[in-house]
């Protein structure tokens, strides 16, 4: 019972950040559907704000996450290696959530003036983002690679905690 105490009493905030971009993921039907009320403007925009609010929620876990890896890893590759742990769910959230807001002010009968600007601006922001995801991803399996193979040969891994 202690294990598990300590475990998440140092993974809690970890393991909430990658359960918010799967939470965003699971609501990919809210926005991909055309929007039929009489002020579809103000569904939107509470469409915008709840996004925001998850990035908002997933990054401030990140940031806790990481406050708690930086004071139990003594060693600074493993405190990189932990850097880019959590910078992929934060990526990923900030990237699902873009996603989510162009496609919520993409194609608006009524006032569609008033969001070709977010339109566009979030969606040149996501696709220049979304070139880190992969990469992130690439650079955290090289680490695990190499540090498992330090472990092995006996040298101190520089990587895994």
């Amino acid at each position: 019972m202690g294990f598990v105490k300590l475990f998440l009493r140092r993974y809690w905030s970890l393991i909430l950040a990658f359960i918010v971009p799967v939470i965003e993921f699971c609501t990919d039907s809210l926005a991909d559907e055309p929007v039929f009320f009489e002020n579809p403007a103000r569904v939107v925009v509470i469409l915008c704000v709840i996004y925001a609010a998850l990035t908002f929620i997933c990054l401030g876990m990140v940031i806790h996450s990481w406050q708690l890896q930086r004071r139990f890893t003594k060693n600074r590759w493993r405190l990189v290696f932990w850097t880019h742990v959590l910078f992929l769910p934060a990526l990923s959230t900030v990237v699902l959530g873009l996603h989510k807001i162009q496609i919520s002010t993409y194609d608006l009968s009524i006032e569609r003036e008033q969001f070709q600007s977010l339109n566009f601006y979030t969606g040149e922001v996501k696709d220049r983002l979304i070139w880190l995801v992969p990469l992130n991803v690439a650079l955290i399996l090289i680490w695990g690679v190499v540090a498992i193979f330090n472990r092995k040969s006996g040298k101190p891994a520089p990587g895994l905690a």
